[in-house]
C-alpha cells in the first residue's frame, strides 16, 4: 500500500494534533517522520487488519495468474491450442460432436 502524500506527519504532531492525527488514523496509514525521515507507521487497528487483508488478496491473486500463465504456457507447448477463428471454430465443432 502506497502512502498518500497528506498522511506523512512529524513525530511533534502525535503532542500538538492528537485529535487531527488520531482521526487521520482511524482512516489510513500514516507515516510519522522523525527529523524529515520516515520512522515509524501509525493507524488504527480497522487499518492495520484491511491493510493486511488487501495485501493477502493481492498476493493470492498474483498466485492465481502466474499459475494461469503456467498453464496457458504448458498448453501451448504440448499443442493444445489452435490459431485463429476459422481454426477455433473447427475445435468448437468437433468437442461439440463428441459431446452429443
Amino acid at each position: 500500500m502506497a502512502f498518500d502524500t497528506n498522511c506523512v506527519y512529524p513525530i511533534s504532531a502525535l503532542q500538538k494534533n492528537q485529535r487531527e492525527v488520531r482521526e487521520a488514523a482511524r482512516k489510513k496509514l500514516l507515516r510519522i517522520t522523525e527529523n524529515g525521515a520516515s520512522a515509524y507507521v501509525f493507524c488504527s487497528e480497522e487499518v492495520l487488519k484491511r491493510t493486511i487483508d488487501e495485501a493477502v488478496a493481492d498476493a493470492l491473486y498474483e498466485r492465481d495468474c502466474l499459475e494461469a500463465f503456467d498453464i496457458g504456457e504448458r498448453e501451448i507447448r504440448e499443442g493444445r491450442c489452435v490459431e485463429g477463428i476459422d481454426a477455433l471454430d473447427r475445435a468448437v465443432r468437433a468437442r461439440r460432436q463428441q459431446v452429443a
